[in-house]
């Protein structure tokens, strides 16, 4: 009997969860937001955020105070157009929670612009899966530029 209770457990382990696989898929969504940004690509944006949705970011300044700013997803669209700066933005260690159609990106990140380090924070993207596919229903981050990891 342990014999068999073994082998069960080995295909267990050996086959991709339905959970795991949800988390690649939003993973995968934060990606594509993160490459639309990172190259400027309104059309990207347009296509995995939905225009209802917000951009909300707090940044933080030397003196300890901060400053709010919020946008809808459709007013990033627009000013993505409009941007010539290129933007590198990395981020490590991400945390996913999923439930049914709902699921939040959390991970600390860094933001380059043309090449020199601008700031860094903690992403949370907010996604709700329409028709099979995630999208970004909202974006909040931190603006931190001071205390950056190292490359």
């Amino acid at each position: 009997m342990p014999i068999i209770i073994f082998l069960a457990a080995s295909l267990a382990l050996s086959e991709p969860s339905p959970a795991s696989d949800e988390r690649t898929q939003v993973i995968a969504a934060a990606d594509r937001f993160l490459a639309a940004i990172n190259s400027n690509d309104s059309e990207a944006l347009r296509q995995i955020a939905i225009p209802e949705g917000m951009n909300i970011s707090l940044r933080y300044q030397s003196d300890g105070s901060s400053n709010l700013r919020v946008k809808s997803n459709a007013q990033q669209v627009t000013e993505t157009k409009a941007e010539t700066r290129r933007f590198t933005e990395k981020y490590w260690d991400p945390t996913v929670l999923i439930h049914n159609g709902i699921a939040i990106f959390w991970a600390p990140y860094s933001f380059d612009i043309d090449g020199k380090r601008s700031h860094c924070g903690v992403d949370q993207f907010d996604f709700i899966k329409v028709q099979g596919e995630w999208k970004l229903a909202s974006a909040m981050w931190t603006v931190e530029p001071d205390g950056c990891p190292e490359e």
